[in-house]
């Protein structure tokens, strides 16, 4: 991994987060309802007048007909959309698992300096006077700031 693609990652990690939990959302409610469409009981009603037995039979087969493949036509499209959400999320949740590790692997102070940096989009200014002073009462220049945030992004490359 580059140093570029890993800042790229970074920079997309909320909203890659995001997406992911909303795909998850979107296969969930695609498998319920795949499920829902196999278990569906085509009722049958007959026409009750005279005779009506009679010219009905064809009607209902022909009622079955139109609904078993209306069913299996539904059935095939979500079959189709959700390979197409299996492969969006499983792209979404490496993108997302790579950052999340690499994350990991870094002290307390570097990954909440990278996090405000790269992924919340805040400045080294801001970071070394109100973030930093937030989390260890004292402040920093943002040259220390930008070479904290180096070594950390650094670090990150090396896994």
């Amino acid at each position: 991994m580059t140093k570029e693609e890993l800042i790229s990652l970074l920079k997309d990690y909320k909203e890659n987060k995001a997406r992911l939990k909303i795909k998850l959302k979107e296969l969930k409610l695609a498998r319920i309802v795949l499920k829902s469409l196999r278990q569906i009981d085509v009722n049958l009603t007959p026409k009750v007048e005279i005779n009506g037995d009679i010219h009905s039979k064809n009607k209902i087969s022909d009622k079955v007909a139109r609904q078993v493949e209306e069913n299996d036509e539904k059935r095939r499209e979500k079959e189709e959309e959700i390979k197409s959400l299996e492969k969006q999320v499983k792209e979404l949740r490496e993108k997302v698992e790579a950052v999340e590790d690499r994350l990991e692997a870094l002290k307390y102070k570097e990954r909440e300096l990278l996090y405000a940096y790269y992924i919340e989009g805040r400045t080294y200014q801001d970071i070394g006077n109100n973030l930093y002073f937030r989390l260890f009462n004292q402040t920093r220049d943002a040259d220390t700031i930008k070479k904290i945030v180096d070594k950390a992004t650094r670090k990150m490359l090396n896994l």
